[in-house]
């Protein structure tokens, strides 16, 4: 399983809106080959940081999915003013143990 997490540093006055977006996502990722799920987290402490997780069955999926229409057409619909004001880092992740398994 490969995992790959994006960090969103959200201005507060934005936060609600970034939210609504993800919320209201187009879903074409959800029926992409060996993509498993992804996830909206919120920090338990509070703050600005939006963390969207998704899960691939390797990382091959995820790659081919990033060069994907699929991918274009869900990302052009990201609000382009918002994702000027956020600041993005990623993280990527091999899983080497899933207690699901």
């Amino acid at each position: 399983m490969f995992v790959f997490i994006s960090h969103l540093d959200v201005p507060e006055e934005d936060r609600e809106t970034l939210e609504w977006h993800f919320r209201n996502r187009s879903r074409l990722v959800d029926s992409f080959p060996g993509f498993l799920y992804l996830q909206l987290l919120e920090p338990a402490s509070g703050g600005t940081t939006l963390t969207f997780l998704t899960a691939w069955e390797s990382r091959e999926d995820f790659r081919k999915y990033m060069k994907s229409d699929e991918h274009a057409v869900s990302h052009s619909r990201e609000p382009a003013e918002i994702m000027a004001r956020t600041e993005v880092r990623h993280e990527a992740y091999e899983v080497l143990m899933d207690s699901r398994d």
